[in-house]
């Protein structure tokens, strides 16, 4: 049997061509297809008058957006859900699963390249639009905020007049957008301004996320299981569309109150010897990097680390990259952990050779070797980076000896927890065959 070169990772070269032709040709033609035939069935969609399509879009919070949300309208009829996957065929699948039975279809809507929103938003043709923030994500495709504005707002500019577009009255950039359709506008905040403002937002981990939401002169409190301040936003969002689609502000804030957390977007994942793992490693753009040390910064724990992993989304250099989150972190963490092939420059920041706040790993299986022997019952570790590239998730499954893949250079684009070599035993240098 032949092999292929390190290029291919040792796949042999006839399943290679195969799935070469298969990703090449194959996958485009059935997304085609797909994307015609749910372009055609929402339009009959149209004419029956159902469901109400929702499109949520944004830089950051959208799929948290997107869960609250459906948690609210699922109690007010059947709900259709798209999320997570938010590509423009992905966006057929979820029209074609929709019925005329459903009331409401949700679905995320990405902007990752050049033109995609404008195709995206053809075909779901949202009857209410959801604009979260703007941000730096995707900085290698748009190059600067201007232009993810200008690819984002065509969701908006798709509304018809008699659709709702929810906007964030706490980005200029986002809020700027009013004055691009003419469709109704309801705005979310915590601005004096917003149409649904929140106020008295709190969260102290172990204490969970709480806020008061207030809209046309009612008042609602609402405690959550989200950890963060930051995902105060996701709740106006989701309350906002929720009131765009006719639902009172009472039972949007009792559905809110039973959602669980999503898992790796500051979800909580505590040990049997008593550590809290907190990850945030679905994405890590350098412009999320605040609201993680502001969870470090209010959360009551015997001795906080930080993880960083890999930071994208920006032009800076990586060593540029660790010396803007160490002047952050330092003041927050106990310890702050750089892991992966550039971490060792980090180590530049260090105020002495005694100095041990500030460490690097190279590999994740080091890190975890290191966290066996220094954690202790009451510590908090906050590991920040992408799925694809860090795969931290081995860190919190390695406390219950639930994984033995340790793979350094493994580019799958999945959490190890849902991997089948999830158990097959593997070193740091052993190649990872591509599936």
């Amino acid at each position: 049997m032949k092999w292929g070169n390190a290029n291919t990772l040792f796949m042999p070269t006839g399943l290679h061509f195969k799935r070469r032709m298969r990703k090449r040709f194959f996958k485009p033609a059935k997304q085609r297809m797909q994307i015609q035939l749910g372009g055609f069935y929402r339009g009959l969609l149209e004419i029956a008058g159902r469901p109400c399509f929702i499109g949520i879009t944004g830089s950051c919070g959208k799929t948290t957006t997107a869960e609250l949300l459906v948690a609210i309208l699922s109690q007010q009829g059947r709900t259709q859900q798209g999320i997570g996957a938010n590509t423009t065929d992905y966006i057929a699948r979820t029209i074609l699963r929709a019925a005329p039975w459903h009331r409401f279809c949700v679905s995320e809507v990405s902007a990752h390249k050049m033109g995609v929103m404008a195709k995206s938003a053809a075909l779901l043709r949202p009857h209410i639009a959801v604009l979260t923030n703007i941000g730096g994500d995707h900085y290698g495709e748009f190059r600067g905020v201007e232009a993810t504005v200008a690819e984002k707002v065509k969701l908006v500019r798709a509304l018809s007049a008699d659709g709702t577009a929810v906007l964030n009255a706490d980005d200029p950039n986002v809020y700027a957008m009013r004055e691009r359709t003419e469709a109704r506008v309801i705005t979310y905040g915590l601005s004096e301004g917003a149409m649904v403002r929140g106020e008295n937002v709190s969260c102290a981990w172990p204490r969970r996320l709480s806020i008061d939401v207030c809209h046309e002169g009612q008042r609602v409190h609402i405690q959550t299981w989200l950890l963060g301040e930051h995902w105060a936003y996701a709740i106006l969002a989701a309350v906002a569309a929720a009131v765009a689609a006719g639902v009172s502000l009472e039972r949007a804030a009792k559905a809110i109150g039973t959602a669980s957390p999503i898992a790796s977007r500051m979800s909580e994942h505590a040990t049997p010897d008593g550590v809290t793992f907190i990850r945030d490693d679905f994405k890590a753009p350098l412009w999320t990097v605040p609201a993680c040390m502001d969870v470090l910064r209010h959360a009551q724990a015997r001795r906080k680390i930080i993880a960083i992993g890999s930071i994208s989304d920006t032009p800076k250099s990586h060593s540029e990259r660790q010396r803007a989150i160490i002047r952050q972190a330092i003041e927050v963490a106990d310890k702050v952990v750089f892991v992966g092939n550039y971490s060792r420059s980090a180590l530049k920041a260090r105020s002495g050779p005694d100095d041990d706040r500030i460490m690097a790993f190279p590999t994740l299986h080091e890190f975890d070797a290191f966290l066996r022997d220094y954690l202790q019952a009451g510590d908090m570790v906050l590991l920040k980076g992408s799925r694809r590239s860090d795969h931290f998730d081995r860190i919190v499954l390695s406390r219950t000896n639930d994984i033995a893949c340790w793979r350094h250079a493994c580019q799958r684009d999945r959490f190890c927890h849902a991997c089948a070599h999830r158990y097959t035993a593997a070193g740091p240098a052993d190649a990872m065959p591509v599936c």
